[in-house]
């Protein structure tokens, strides 16, 4: 199976507006390496290597490389050995049970994580309120690479979470796999490899349409069926822009506020830049509303500088934030 053929298209291409959120949602919802149920009834999966020799690893274990490695990237980048760890997780799965994992996984690669924050209090953080000093209600708008994220925070003597909303993925994906079960009749979200075939073929869509192509026929092929879908630039488009709205609608909604009771939208990522993704937020919020006084491309990057800085001179250890391993691979 080939990935889609690499081509040059725009920052602001509103084709592609959702791919790296459609590549990390799979990475976060199939396991890609074969199970094994071994003779102590542990079930491993098997990891390739380099030699092709077959491996065969724990989930923990494949926890614990994949961590070691993000610690090395950082050493590498540092020039220091990383000690101390700020964790830095979507406030969709800030639970217990997700930070002692990550806890326990930090613990035996040979790191400690002394504090941890959700991207969006990092992003509204870098703030002051609009208003005079009292409760104000914050909607902090995330987009950019493989993150959306849309959090309601407010700030009463700190800032709290109401409601968030992530892993979205891409909605030609999520709409073509949704479709599919009724024809095939199978479960696509426990096949991994109907769900990469499903990406590719999803991509290789998308890069017609960027390159020119006026409709693009999608084929999807399982278990000896075939089911077909023609689509084109302005329906894409419009699927693109409203998988945002209605990402913001469901956030509102699952808060319990009125989008006029909004006081402060916060932008963060670089696909805020685009014209058409802010002309979807001015549909539910006035632009006097807006914080992006800082380039939304550069607010989580200066955001996490300032608070290692902060921490670091306030507990004396020097810190380095990494962002939290989402364990979301369900399957294992």
């Amino acid at each position: 199976m080939e990935p889609p053929a690499r081509i040059s298209c725009s920052g602001n291409c509103l084709i592609h507006l959702h791919s790296a959120a459609g590549k990390a949602w799979l990475q976060q919802h199939s396991c890609p390496f074969q199970q094994h149920v071994g003779p102590d009834g542990f079930t491993r999966f098997r990891v390739p290597t380099a030699n092709n020799e077959p491996t065969f690893l724990s989930a923990y274990e494949i926890f614990t490389s994949l961590f070691q490695r993000q610690i090395a990237a950082l050493e590498r980048l540092n020039g220091q050995r990383v000690q101390n760890i700020v964790a830095l997780i979507p406030a969709t799965i800030n639970s217990r049970s997700y930070l002692s994992e990550l806890s326990t996984i930090a613990a035996a690669a040979g790191v400690r994580i002394v504090h941890s924050i959700q991207r969006s209090v990092l992003a509204a953080s870098a703030y002051r309120s609009l208003r005079t000093p009292g409760r104000r209600t914050i909607l902090v708008f995330e987009f950019g690479g493989q993150f959306l994220e849309i959090s309601l925070l407010t700030e009463d003597r700190g800032l709290n979470i109401m409601a968030a909303v992530s892993e979205l993925g891409c909605p030609l994906m999520n709409y073509l796999v949704s479709a599919v079960p009724w024809s095939f009749g199978i479960d696509s979200e426990c096949d991994s490899l109907f769900l990469l075939y499903t990406r590719l073929e999803c991509e290789r869509a998308k890069n017609a349409l960027c390159l020119g192509s006026a409709t693009v026929e999608i084929k999807i092929e399982q278990l000896g069926m075939e089911t077909r879908t023609s689509i084109n630039r302005e329906w894409l488009v419009q699927m693109n822009l409203n998988h945002l709205r209605s990402g913001i609608m469901r956030c509102l909604t699952e808060a319990g506020v009125r989008k006029e009771a909004v006081d402060e939208v916060v932008l963060a990522g670089a696909s805020c830049n685009i014209p058409e993704v802010r002309g979807v937020l001015l549909e539910f919020f006035h632009w006097d509303k807006f914080r992006c006084s800082i380039d939304p491309a550069n607010l989580m990057s200066l955001s996490s500088q300032q608070f290692i800085n902060n921490f670091s001179s306030t507990f004396n250890i020097p810190v380095v934030i990494l962002e939290g391993l989402n364990l979301g691979l369900y399957a294992l």
